[in-house]
């Protein structure tokens, strides 16, 4: 053991004079500078700093920005060619979101924004983020505005930068850009935390609603809703209990919230964005002049949608639901106007509507107008199914009208009689009464096939009037300066009963059914009250519909009676 440690120390020696007469260490060179004045002689020059590479030298931290925050509240004001906006720098929101090209009752630009967005609080295009006490500091907090014009072109227009930092490490930067000509708005979010890129979401409420000071919540239809489309799968919500959220999947085209005739949908690029819904319940302001002690107004459940921004940006759209306009900017929009949820009514709606449109576009500019073209064009393809059933419903009343002296002895027979046995004998001897004479008792029924297939139809025109924002504020003549809103006079609707009733006079035979023809007297007053809060458009068609049946019934009776005399005679 001793013996092979002496040998490998005797190797380890010889191995190491070999290295040192191999490569000898290199001469000192003589010093030629003489040193610093500062320095003595008896004091060595300090040792030389060893040479490091870039790449080892370890990157700072990042460093907080410096607060930027705005001195006092203030707003800007951005003039489009489409809208005007009001931003305000408390949490960088929307104030005010007008239309150039649509106008209320009282002929004012009209307001996107809800009544109660007087609430910095409350007000459109807040930061969301899952930290909710992060969220309601940054949407408090006084953004710096920064504007800038990006040309002059026609794609040019003007960029908000709104920022704002606490000088700990948060920062805040909100960026929109309106371009002229185009509805959309590139919005850009980030919100870092001590540089990290926090999840965070542009929210779009709490509600939506186009405000008039003379429609209000009169108006037909729904406000607030929220739309999401997925894919292509579009959703529709018009009240949720709590919040819900929907993870990004990369298929989110767009979301938001719509009413009747207007919508304000954001869309993340690349479909990179999740959703979340929020439920509120806004108490609404007191009037100015309300008592003191008068009882607070209840709260009205609202909601809001916030739609994550990925680092690329997203478009915001908030304007009108028109649908050739939405066609025109891709990501399938269109598909926010809501003609119906059942696949029957949509197609029928739809391609009324794009009726109505080219109408509208190639015939007549008005369309009222256009709305009575259509009903004529609708009557004379059922021309044929109407003019069959009429005949058949007019000769089954002919030959009722004939054997109704025999049916009521048979009723009077059998008056007194209660036993279920005898009136199924009675009824029996009714039906070989039938059989006997050729009648069919339920041929009548072929009169109201017309009525069925015009129910679809009725419906898809109400559809299109509360949905359609080519035909808000269209006027027809006189007094009717809106076909969406009812008839503020209510002639059209008692116009519609009116000939209604004469139809149905027209389609009953005396020595009928009493009971019967009581029933069909009754429905031109179950119509007429109906249509006295529907949309003028829609009672204006039932109305042109009615006087062309007159005229079709008219012939319809002719025809017969000319029959009924040849077979007399």
């Amino acid at each position: 053991m001793e013996k092979r440690a002496v040998l490998a120390i005797a190797l380890s020696v010889l191995i190491l004079l070999g290295w040192l007469w191999l490569f000898p260490p290199p001469k000192p060179e003589p010093q030629t500078a003489a040193p610093p004045a500062s320095a003595t002689a008896d004091e060595p020059p300090p040792p030389e700093s060893p040479a490091v590479s870039p790449d080892a030298v370890p990157a700072p931290a990042a460093q907080a920005e410096a607060p930027l925050a705005a001195d006092a509240p203030e707003e800007t004001r951005v003039e489009h060619d489409r809208m005007a906006v009001v931003l305000t720098n408390r949490g960088g929101r929307v104030r005010s979101w007008t239309l150039r090209d649509y106008r209320d009752s009282a002929g004012k630009p009209l307001e996107l924004v809800p009544a109660f967005g007087v609430r910095e609080d409350l007000l459109p295009a807040a930061v969301d983020l899952d930290d909710e006490a992060l969220a309601a500091r940054i949407n408090s907090a006084l953004f710096r505005i920064e504007r800038e014009t990006i040309g002059d072109a026609p794609g040019g227009g003007e960029r908000i930068v709104l920022r704002w930092a606490d000088g700990q490490g948060l920062s805040v930067r909100k960026e929109l850009t309106f371009r002229r000509g185009d509805w959309l708005v590139d919005i850009r979010l980030d919100v870092t935390d001590r540089g990290r890129r926090l999840p965070a979401r542009l929210a779009w409420g709490p509600g939506f609603e186009a405000l008039d000071p003379k429609v209000g919540s009169s108006q037909i239809h729904y406000t607030g809703q929220v739309v999401i489309d997925q894919g292509g799968s579009v959703t529709r919500t018009r009240r949720v209990k709590e919040t819900t959220v929907a993870r990004e999947t990369g298929r989110l085209r767009w979301a938001g919230l719509d009413e009747q005739f207007f919508a304000a949908l954001i869309l993340p690029a690349g479909g990179r964005g999740d959703v979340v819904v929020r439920p509120l319940a806004i108490a609404p302001e007191p009037p100015p002049d309300a008592a003191p002690d008068a009882s607070k107004p209840k709260p009205v459940p609202q909601m809001l949608v916030a739609v994550g921004i990925p680092p690329e940006g997203a478009r915001l759209f908030v304007g009108p639901k028109k649908y050739t306009l939405l066609r025109d900017l891709g990501q399938d929009l269109d598909a926010v106007v809501w003609f119906s949820s059942y696949s029957l009514i949509y197609w029928l709606a739809k391609y009324l509507f794009l009726a109505l449109l080219w109408i509208h576009e190639s015939v007549v500019s008005n369309y009222g107008l256009a709305i009575i073209l259509a009903t004529v064009v609708l009557r004379l393809l059922f021309f044929p199914l109407n003019q069959y059933s009429m005949v058949q419903m007019r000769k089954m009343q002919t030959q009722m009208q004939r054997i109704q002296p025999k049916i009521n002895a048979i009723k009077a027979k059998y008056k007194k009689m209660k036993d279920a046995k005898d009136r199924g004998k009675m009824n029996e001897e009714m039906m070989a009464l039938y059989r006997k004479e050729g009648v069919n008792p339920m041929g009548g029924m072929s009169g109201c096939l017309p009525m069925l297939l015009q129910l679809p139809i009725l419906i898809a025109f109400y559809n299109v009037l509360t949905v359609a924002v080519e035909l808000r504020a269209a006027p027809f003549f006189g007094w009717i300066g809106d076909l969406t809103l009812k008839d503020p006079l209510y002639v059209t609707p008692l116009l519609m009963g009116a000939t209604m009733f004469i139809q149905q006079k027209m389609t009953t035979t005396k020595g009928g059914d009493p009971l019967q023809q009581r029933m069909m007297m009754m429905m031109p007053a179950v119509f007429t009250v109906m249509f006295l809060n529907l949309p003028s458009g829609l009672t204006l068609y039932w109305f042109v519909n009615n006087v062309l049946g007159i005229g079709q019934q008219w012939l319809v009776n002719r025809h017969i009676g000319r029959i009924e005399t040849a077979g007399a005679a």
